[in-house]
């Protein structure tokens, strides 16, 4: 079965050629329309099933709710008082609602739809709204979470499962997999004014790596959204540099651009 779906992943080969809101609108609109069988026929079923067992809880409750409520009007009967509390009957017109509320819903779920053709049309119109408007928002937003899951996923499609698992590098297709692979745009950093001389990036997050590259006044680098902090207390920031360089600065020296 898992090889089943690992050959899946050839589809994502030359759906990577495609330009990144191609892809995102694409993808899109297979999973809304891969989703109706769901919601059409399982989430009907499920709300059913639902309301019935719903309606069966609160029929025990109201039992016991009425047994309780008797014992206490007995009691006050035999002191001679008459008098019905006001929450027995708000509790029994709780109760009441509640239960009319999930028999109707049962009831309306038991139904058919009747017109398939008028739901397929729905969600065809929904899958192309979204194919249109998802793309816009990832590519014109691409630090909020939803831009991220997307390229998270892009990653996890390209390098886990068609490099590794199917053992076919996309890079072979194209001369540079950044066109493939877009990193997601994250925050800027800037050296603060006073490191005039500039500062070090460095392989790894500490005062003893080695420097792969330097920071210089005016320049930035795009946080990569990972941070450590090493044995000294120094909190070390995983940065890009402009020229695709992969390092850690030390927190201390930069500032938000």
């Amino acid at each position: 079965m898992e090889t089943i779906i690992n050959q899946l992943f050839w589809l994502w080969v030359p759906l990577s050629l495609l330009p990144v809101w191609l892809r995102i609108a694409i993808i899109t609109y297979i999973v809304v329309v891969c989703l109706r069988p769901i919601i059409i026929r399982l989430l009907p079923r499920l709300i059913k099933w639902g309301s019935i067992l719903l309606q069966k809880i609160t029929e025990l409750v109201s039992l016991a709710f009425m047994k309780l409520a008797h014992r206490k009007l007995m009691k006050r009967r035999e002191e001679g008082n008459y008098v019905i509390p006001a929450w027995v009957d708000v509790m029994e017109d709780s109760i009441a609602f509640l239960l009319k509320g999930f028999m109707k819903t049962e009831q309306l779920f038991k139904k058919r739809t009747r017109n398939k053709y008028t739901l397929r049309k729905t969600f065809r119109i929904t899958a192309l709204l979204l194919a249109i408007i998802l793309p816009m928002a990832i590519i014109n937003n691409p630090t909020t979470t939803y831009s991220k899951s997307w390229y998270q996923f892009e990653k996890w499609a390209s390098e886990e499962k068609v490099k590794k698992a199917l053992g076919f590098d996309l890079s072979d297709l194209q001369g540079k997999v950044g066109t493939t692979l877009k990193q997601v745009e994250g925050v800027e950093y800037t050296l603060k004014e006073q490191y005039e001389e500039g500062g070090n990036i460095r392989e790894t997050p500490s005062l003893d790596g080695n420097i792969v590259d330097s920071l210089k006044l005016g320049e930035t680098v795009t946080y990569l959204e990972e941070e450590e902090t090493d044995n000294r207390g120094i909190t070390w920031l995983k940065v890009k540099t402009a020229d695709g360089k992969e390092g850690w600065i030390s927190a201390n020296i930069v500032v938000k651009a």
